[in-house]
This record gives C-alpha cells, sequence and structure tokens, in this order.
C-alpha cells in the first residue's frame, strides 16, 4: 500500500511538472508576443511622432510662403497707391473706394489667418484618428 501511495504521488508530482512546463511555455508565448507589440507600438509612436513633425515644418514652409505672397501684393498695392498719391490721383478717389481699399486689406489678411487655421485644425484632427487608431488596435 505504502509503494502505491509512493507510486501515485510520483505520477500526480509527474503531472503537476507537465502542467507547469505547459504553462511556462504559454507565459514565454506570451511575453514574446508583448515585447512584439511593444516594439511595434514603439515603432508606430515614432512614426506618428516624425510625420507629426514634417506636417508642422511644411506647414511651416506654407506659412512663410503664404506671408510673403501676401507681403508681395501689400507691397505693391502700396507702390501702387504711393504712385497715385504721387501724381496727385489719390484725391480723385472717393470715400467709399478707400473704405472698399480697406475692407480689401482686412479680408485678405482674415483669409490668410483663416487658411492657417484651418490647416492647423485639420493637422489636429489627423493627430487625434492616428492616436485613436493606435489605442484602438492595441486594446484588443
Amino acid at each position: 500500500m505504502t509503494e502505491r501511495l509512493l507510486d501515485d504521488m510520483i505520477t500526480k508530482i509527474n503531472q503537476i511538472t507537465t502542467s507547469l512546463d505547459g504553462t511556462i511555455a504559454q507565459i514565454t508565448q506570451m511575453s514574446t508576443a508583448i515585447q512584439n507589440m511593444s516594439q511595434k507600438f514603439s515603432e508606430e509612436t515614432i512614426s506618428v511622432s516624425e510625420n507629426i513633425r514634417l506636417i508642422v515644418e511644411v506647414l511651416k514652409q506654407f506659412r512663410m510662403k503664404s506671408s510673403e505672397n501676401m507681403q508681395e501684393i501689400s507691397d505693391d498695392f502700396n507702390a501702387k497707391i504711393k504712385e497715385l498719391y504721387e501724381k496727385k490721383s489719390i484725391e480723385s478717389i472717393t470715400e467709399e473706394e478707400k473704405k472698399a481699399i480697406e475692407i480689401i486689406r482686412q479680408a485678405a489678411k482674415a483669409v490668410s489667418n483663416n487658411l492657417y487655421y484651418a490647416q492647423l485644425l485639420n493637422v489636429i484632427q489627423s493627430i487625434r484618428e492616428e492616436t485613436n487608431r493606435i489605442i484602438s488596435i492595441k486594446e484588443p
């Protein structure tokens, strides 16, 4: 009877060892999968950061070019006004036309600013969508 009890104990210990080996293998696989997911997430985060940096740089360049174009238009407009003034032709412009010129100047400035803000909002929306996509990928 003692021998049988000993054999049963050895069998159960072997079963437990086998079960633990399987559990260890599963844990190892899970650890590898988690490391792979972490690596992929890090790579995607770096990619998103780089994309954001590039987008911001493009926006800066666009803003500079837009400002330069607006400055050229403004300079040209001011040169024409100066030319008219020097020729005393400016006196023939009525008050209504002067108001219209000022409204055009303000509208050009407002359009430039609105384009900049619209692009900035578009970038923020894109970042939000990309972040949500990454988070949804991470959550099983």
